[in-house]
């Protein structure tokens, strides 16, 4: 469905880790707030186009992924520690998605498979230093049926124990893992599931 590959990679080839060296500690309303306001205006600086490396492939931060990075759903914990890691992380969302690799593609969850304008949902990850620690981030960008620019929805985080600068391809993407809405579970993914532009039908496995 998708036709994204991870053309100028290969499952060897070294990633730097996105550092965050500016990370806001929350304990109080004010420091959510703080926090949150800075994501904003962080983003708002970003918004336009922004090329993932690995693929070719273009995203656009919008006025749809501040809000939904801000407001990830209708009820959530502002104190939640992977809400306040995701806001850190997002701060770094263009650099996080320039440097991700592609994942999968799965189609819109069923309350959405008969719209008209959504197509998929696209996966890439990244690596994250933050707070003393490595994150894998998920990023979810939507591809929509008349829109030639993806659009990027939200950013997760996973937490791994890793020492490096670097981290291969390989090493990124075992371990990893997608929420599959039809399924109610987990897609899980290794290095063998890496999305070549050579396309090995042994080393490939989408689900669309």
């Amino acid at each position: 469905m998708s036709g994204i590959r991870n053309k100028n990679i290969n499952i060897d080839t070294e990633i730097s880790f996105t550092e965050n060296n500016k990370y806001y500690n929350v304990k109080t309303y004010n420091d959510i707030t703080t926090l949150r306001n800075n994501v904003q205006e962080v983003l708002n600086d970003k918004k336009g186009i922004i090329n993932n490396k690995a693929t070719g492939f273009k995203a656009k931060i919008t006025n749809a992924t501040v809000h939904k990075i801000l407001h990830p759903s209708s009820h959530f914990n502002v104190f939640a520690t992977k809400y306040i890691d995701d806001l850190n992380a997002a701060c770094y969302l263009k650099e996080l998605f320039e440097n991700a690799v592609y994942l999968d593609t799965l189609k819109p969850m069923k309350g959405k498979m008969n719209s008209v304008t959504e197509k998929g949902y696209h996966h890439f990850v990244a690596p994250l230093k933050m707070n003393g620690e490595c994150y894998k981030a998920y990023i979810t960008v939507r591809e929509k049926v008349n829109s030639k620019i993806l659009y990027v929805v939200s950013v997760k985080l996973f937490k791994f124990d890793y020492k490096l600068d670097t981290i291969s391809v390989k090493e990124l993407i075992d371990n990893t893992s997608i929420w599959n809405y039809d399924l109610s579970a987990y897609n899980y993914y290794s290095y063998s599931n890496f999305v070549a532009e050579n396309m090995n039908y042994q080393y490939i496995w989408m689900i669309s």
